[in-house]
């Protein structure tokens, strides 16, 4: 979806954009189902990943070559995948600048979270990609940080978090009466959207839906998404009899998903990462949901304790709980909360603001010769 955005948005300014890649990005960034290469992913034993993810770099170098060949290009923007060097070969090859967006420093944070086979080899490959890019975008002032430590000049990076799309994520579009019906949710409903990974610390919500209900039986959890750890959770709430109080929509069409924050009154993020923006706190705020979100330092970068949301210590379920119940009684400061986060990422987060950004870094390195610029992604 980060990818299909940030196409759209350069388009939407008038540049043209060829996509590279090994699936099809969907052209209305609408729906982008789960792909064969996904699935393969999730097949293979960890050795064979990383080593088919290593002879990968040929055929994205044969693309990357075929394409530049047509000539006219001004930049390569890339989205950095680990072990991935085909495009800095590719743009020292054809003598165009490589703009870089790092995501995920994938040498050091799967070999935290996941483990790698090769993590020497993972970290110089890393290490190599980062310094060659001329210009690298990333996440969070976190990450920038990390590159930085990699030998990058601070001149050669650009923070730019996630965002979201005002049209896509427009609060007079979506009614909440009717699905919530439809869902059989309760009177105050709180929302998870995402991927359920095990930095995001699902098995905590347990004691937070118990809690909460204990003391008001007419809140409802929609958890929309899936991932490694909903399975557990599913079970384990099943165990402590609170199934009546959670409804689980599953992996949904990225065009649903304003629907879906629509008929939430509180979004929450118990835990996450200490690198990564997450994209759910934007789109809870876009909807103009008020937001409960862990105190990790890029959760830090954009959110305001009692301004634009409420800080709990992370996977802090207690914590989570208490702030839950604090909502529930109080319709104004939800209201306040989710209007000043909306106010915050129409003004600084939007997917065409990120777009003049990766265009400012061009201009950077070099004063395009034309208005219009051809981009090989």
């Amino acid at each position: 979806m980060h990818i299909a955005n940030i196409v759209a948005a350069l388009r939407d300014r008038g540049h043209e954009v060829d996509i590279v890649g090994p699936v099809k990005v969907s052209e209305s960034h609408q729906n982008v189902p789960r792909s064969r290469i996904g699935r393969l992913k999730q097949s293979l034993p960890p050795t064979l990943l990383e080593l088919a993810q290593l002879v990968y770099n040929l055929k994205s170098l044969w693309q990357l070559t075929v394409a530049l060949r047509r000539g006219g290009y001004a930049f390569i923007y890339e989205r950095y995948a680990l072990y991935n060097v085909a495009g800095v070969v590719a743009a020292r090859w054809f003598r165009i600048p490589l703009i870089l967006e790092v995501n995920t420093p994938y040498a050091q944070a799967w070999a935290k979270y996941y483990g790698l086979k090769f993590p020497r080899l993972a970290r110089a490959v890393e290490r190599f990609v980062l310094r060659r890019a001329d210009h690298l975008l990333t996440v969070t002032e976190v990450q920038r940080q990390l590159i930085e430590r990699e030998g990058v000049e601070p001149q050669r990076i650009t923070v730019t978090h996630n965002a979201i799309d005002p049209k896509e994520f427009a609060m007079a579009r979506y009614a909440a009466d009717g699905l919530r019906a439809e869902l059989g949710l309760k009177a105050l409903v709180i929302g998870f959207v995402g991927t359920m990974n095990r930095w995001q610390g699902m098995p905590g919500f347990v004691g937070v839906i118990g809690s909460v209900v204990a003391v008001d039986p007419e809140v409802s959890f929609l958890f929309v998404g899936d991932g490694e750890e909903r399975p557990g959770l599913q079970q384990r709430i099943n165990d402590a009899g609170l199934a009546a109080h959670v409804v689980f929509c599953g992996r949904q069409p990225h065009s649903l998903i304003p629907r879906f924050v629509a008929c939430m009154d509180v979004g929450v993020l118990l835990d996450s990462n200490a690198y990564g923006s997450p994209m759910k706190v934007f789109e809870y705020w876009s909807m103009g949901k008020a937001v409960i979100a862990p105190s990790v330092a890029p959760v830090l970068e954009i959110l305001t304790d009692n301004d634009t949301g409420l800080l709990i210590a992370p996977g802090d379920g207690q914590a989570m709980a208490k702030q839950i119940l604090r909502l529930a009684t109080d319709r104004a400061l939800r209201a306040r909360l989710g209007e000043a986060g909306r106010k915050q990422v129409l003004a600084q987060h939007t997917w065409k603001q990120n777009a003049a950004r990766i265009l400012e870094a061009y201009a950077s390195l070099s004063e395009p010769s034309a208005p219009r610029t051809k981009v090989a992604s």
